[in-house]
């Protein structure tokens, strides 16, 4: 199984959560079959936990999982917590290729989304 997770940060504030959830979904309706699913999981806060999110995934059959940061800048998430969780994963895992990605806020079509929506 084929998986990608959009890992975000969690938030005391139920329709944030709520968002990153609804956000998977769509992505999972619009990918089509290159993954088999997509989920949402959170650093902290909320629920489901990234390393939590991989262990269930991992159980139920997962070989390959892509983890999506989605956040914006490079804090101690994207810097330390985030690697150090697919690494960990990588080790209590060694039969899973764990990818992880560049962070939103790296990718180079982040401006001209952000052009689009201002001068909409």
């Amino acid at each position: 199984m084929n998986v990608l997770i959009i890992a975000a940060h969690g938030s005391r504030k139920e329709p944030s959560n709520i968002e990153v959830k609804k956000l998977a979904e769509r992505i999972n309706q619009k990918i089509g079959d290159r993954f088999d699913k997509v989920t949402h999981a959170f650093l902290q806060i909320a629920d489901p936990l990234l390393e939590t999110t991989i262990n269930k995934l991992v159980e139920t059959g997962a070989r390959r999982v892509v983890v999506f940061p989605f956040f914006t800048g490079s804090g101690s998430h994207i810097i330390e917590d985030i690697p150090h969780l697919v690494e960990n994963a990588r080790k209590n895992h060694p039969r899973v290729e764990f990818i992880l990605t560049r962070h939103l806020g790296r990718l180079e079509a982040i401006e001209q989304v952000i052009i689009d929506e201002v001068l909409s």
